[in-house]
């Protein structure tokens, strides 16, 4: 890709990075996101965050807003308070907040899905007008994943893909039209909803863990508004 130095961002040494770099971070910080919403944090994770190995140096080229930096202070405090614990501990923690949180049995205390921030009730038009844009992105979900597919990992994973699709392209013409398929779904989908269930997860939330991670996707999502607007511009 014939990668134009991006306005509004700063490098490791002070430079505006390009837009592959950029599309590398958003890549792997949607990767991030979508596995702590999809399933329950791993064991590997709970080792991170006893041993302080939790760490993103790389959004260190983003301009970080207060939202993220809040989010990143959190999860922070919730590592210093977990150092010393026993992994195995610390993990069962994690992983029975992440039941009570996405699973269940009882009520969903923050729905995960689009269609209820939306409508009101789950299922529906917004789901289908969903599905209409994974199918114009030429995806479909896979048998394997049971949820809806406005349900939040659906929508992060399918943010990553894009962003994949991105580096992957090998004319400006299809960089062009990954960039634009962004911008689209955060404006027809993600920023209609995100925002407010990351505000629901974190004034319901107990957990200091989740709270961060309601703080982290916000603050995320809501960068991703200025910093894919200037994507779009970068690649005319």
């Amino acid at each position: 890709m014939n990668d134009k130095p991006l306005q509004g961002f700063r490098g490791q040494r002070g430079e505006a990075p390009l837009i592959e770099e950029i599309l590398e971070i958003r890549r792997n910080f949607y990767a991030f996101l979508y596995r702590l919403y999809v399933e329950a944090p791993p064991r590997e994770l709970a080792d991170d965050l006893v041993n302080e190995r939790f760490h993103f140096q790389e959004l260190s080229a983003l301009n970080i807003s207060e939202e993220l930096s809040q989010g990143f202070r959190m999860i922070n405090e919730f590592m210093k308070k977990s150092k010393g614990k026993e992994v195995d501990a610390l993990h069962e923690d994690l992983v029975q907040e992440y039941t009570r949180l996405f699973i269940g049995p009882f009520k969903l205390p923050v729905q995960p899905y689009e269609a209820w921030w939306v409508s009101g009730h789950l299922l529906g038009e917004p789901l289908v007008k969903v599905k209409a844009f994974y199918r114009k992105a030429g995806i479909a979900k896979s048998s394997e994943y049971k949820e809806p597919e406005d349900h939040i990992a659906f929508e992060l994973k399918f943010m990553h893909y894009l962003c994949e699709e991105g580096l992957a392209a090998d004319t400006r013409e299809r960089l062009k039209e990954c960039l634009q398929l962004q911008r689209e779904f955060l404006d027809e989908h993600i920023l209609k909803w995100v925002p407010a269930f990351c505000d629901a997860l974190y004034n319901y939330e107990r957990s200091d863990f989740y709270k961060g991670i309601a703080k982290l996707t916000k603050g995320f999502i809501l960068l991703e508004d200025a910093v894919v607007k200037d994507l779009v511009e970068s690649a005319r």
